[in-house]
């Protein structure tokens, strides 16, 4: 059954813009691979400056085509020494031609035409400076934005998994036709500036704690959070019907099992200039 519902998911057409997704029809599906990186104790500037060149390395792919986009993130919350990973990158792919290239053929550009000598030798040093914690590859399958989305500052990712009562389509109708609207509303009003719902593709199996998400974006800290509960918006939005009925539904739907709150560092789309006075 998992598998069935995989491969129907994977037809639906997406189209992957900037930072996000913008639907499209006819477009390929999008999709996202999540780097989760420990950075070793002491050694949080040098992975900076370490991730700086690795931009430019990134910045040289995406402008070969092997992909469209690349972000650092901070984890900010849950936070300390026994937190699994404590950064987060994720690079955009347009369709499973780009992404199958990506996985299978990955090759850096030539290091020494776009990386000065100290830039390479960081590069090198990369294993040393942090460890690559686990990856994973995610696909898009809705959002919500509202103006200003693409500069989105911080990054909330709520982890959800199914419990024996929902499944994934359960979970995605739900979203859908419950929660978006809620989302349309609070964007609306300045609550917030983007909501993005995604599956996770690999790896995959009943031993995964989580199998969907859910990204809401926010300009900065204090839209954040000073964003107030969704709840008046969710009765406002779905006045005349049976509340109680749609939020049994939600719940039966899925387990909201970890929300992190990511601040955005750096991107591909930044020039390196404007990054370094950050």
């Amino acid at each position: 059954m998992k598998t069935i519902i995989q491969s129907i998911f994977l037809a639906a057409l997406f189209c992957l813009n900037n930072h996000f997704l913008s639907a499209q029809d006819s477009a390929p599906q999008g999709y996202y691979s999540f780097d989760y990186m420990k950075v070793k104790p002491g050694m949080h500037d040098e992975y900076l400056k370490l991730e700086k060149a690795w931009k430019k390395i990134h910045q040289a792919n995406i402008k070969a085509g092997k992909y469209n986009f690349w972000e650092l993130t901070q984890v900010a919350y849950p936070s300390g020494a026994g937190e699994e990973y404590n950064y987060v990158t994720r690079i955009n792919f347009k369709g499973e031609k780009q992404l199958a290239d990506y996985l299978e053929n990955w090759a850096s550009p030539d290091l020494k035409a776009i990386l000065t000598p100290e830039e390479q030798a960081l590069v090198n040093r990369t294993d040393e400076i942090r460890t690559r914690v686990k990856s994973e590859i995610w696909s898009h399958a809705d959002m919500a934005l509202g103006t200003g989305s693409e500069n989105e500052k911080i990054v909330v990712f709520n982890f959800f998994n199914f419990p024996e009562t929902g499944s994934r389509s359960d979970h995605q109708r739900v979203e859908r036709e419950y929660w978006k609207p809620v989302h349309e509303a609070r964007i609306k009003d300045g609550k917030m500036i983007g909501w993005i719902l995604l599956a996770k593709q690999l790896p995959w199996g009943s031993a995964d704690a989580y199998h969907d998400g859910t990204v809401d974006l926010y300009a900065n800290m204090e839209q954040f959070l000073s964003q107030g509960s969704p709840i008046p918006y969710f009765e406002k939005v779905h006045a005349g019907k049976d509340l109680s009925k749609l939020y049994a539904e939600s719940s039966a739907a899925c387990d909201l099992i970890r929300q992190e709150v990511r601040m955005v560092v750096d991107n591909s789309d930044v020039p390196a200039a404007a990054a370094a006075k950050k």
